[in-house]
């Protein structure tokens, strides 16, 4: 993107990071080791995750977080997304006293990850502008920071900005009212509030000012709950053999953003093109080229009508 053209679609802001991957056969215990059966670094941090996505679909997007380390996990970040011309690093700042954060994960063959998390919370974050932000269509913000996230959101809110967050699930969290649409994790949702009713909750959302509110869960139902409080229910695409359901949320959100800035797609759509993006994504190895095109994910969804 070039560094005068200030014309964008997204800007993606949140957590910036490296994820180390390890796979393993099972899950090492004190009794019993595991033997590895890869193990490479790909990126991580919502803010990077989703942008990537959208940059291979064809958007242009700026990428603004928390600052990197002048490490070789923050070159590595710099490296990888450089990949991507349609991706504008200019904001993502560098400095030799920061540790960039990272996560060792470790994967099994049923596909599900175990995470260990390194110096997120020790992180600086970079504080969005109105400057940054005004040549783009929609902010990307996740709720995995402080109040930077609401800052950013009220921003984007006060220059007329589409705000879709993630997992913002609290109706007292200022970014859930200031967000057009919060996809929010079933699992995530249940492992902070046990006897929440999913319904209800978006409802209480929606009371502070949200608009729709999305709750994935796996392999279940998607849950759209629209503006008005009336919902329905989306299936997702059946993947013959899921492979890693790390970042599978990641590939929603991209998938939701990309058809929120397709004016003439209903919700519907939106949400099927999201479900197949984050379906044929669980069904990659991440050791290779692992993202879906266009073509595979319109592929998938004439293939499975919904």
């Amino acid at each position: 993107m070039s560094e005068t053209d200030d014309r964008y679609d997204v800007l993606c802001y949140g957590t910036i990071s490296v994820e180390n991957v390890t796979r393993l056969p099972h899950l090492p215990t004190p009794k019993r080791d595991a033997a590895a059966i890869s193990e490479y670094d790909e990126l991580g941090g919502e803010a990077a995750r989703v942008a990537v996505p959208l940059a291979l679909w064809g958007l242009r997007v700026r990428v603004v977080g928390n600052v990197i380390g002048a490490d070789r996990k923050g070159e590595h970040i710099l490296s990888e997304l450089g990949r991507y011309p349609l991706i504008d690093t200019r904001y993502i700042q560098q400095d030799p006293t920061v540790t960039t954060p990272f996560s060792r994960l470790l994967v099994t063959p049923d596909g599900e990850r175990s995470r260990i998390a390194y110096w997120y919370d020790k992180t600086p974050k970079v504080e969005l502008t109105a400057d940054m932000l005004r040549g783009a269509r929609l902010l990307s913000v996740d709720a995995y920071g402080h109040e930077e996230r609401d800052r950013a959101a009220a921003i984007a809110q006060s220059l007329d900005k589409t705000v879709i967050s993630a997992d913002a699930f609290v109706p007292e969290y200022p970014l859930a009212g200031l967000s057009d649409a919060i996809i929010i994790s079933s699992v995530w949702l249940h492992a902070n509030i046990p006897d929440v009713y999913e319904y209800d909750q978006a409802l209480a959302l929606q009371s502070t000012g949200a608009g729709v509110v999305v709750i994935t869960d796996g392999v279940q139902p998607v849950l759209v709950v629209r503006a008005d409080g009336s919902a329905f229910g989306m299936e997702p695409y059946q993947i013959e053999r899921i492979v890693d359901t790390g970042g599978a949320g990641d590939l929603f959100k991209a998938g939701l953003i990309y058809g929120w800035l397709q004016p003439d797609w209903p919700l519907e759509q939106r949400v099927k093109f999201a479900c197949a993006a984050a379906g044929l994504y669980c069904g990659r190895d991440r050791a290779q080229d692992s993202l879906p095109s266009l073509d595979e994910i319109f592929a998938l969804m004439r293939a499975q009508p919904r």
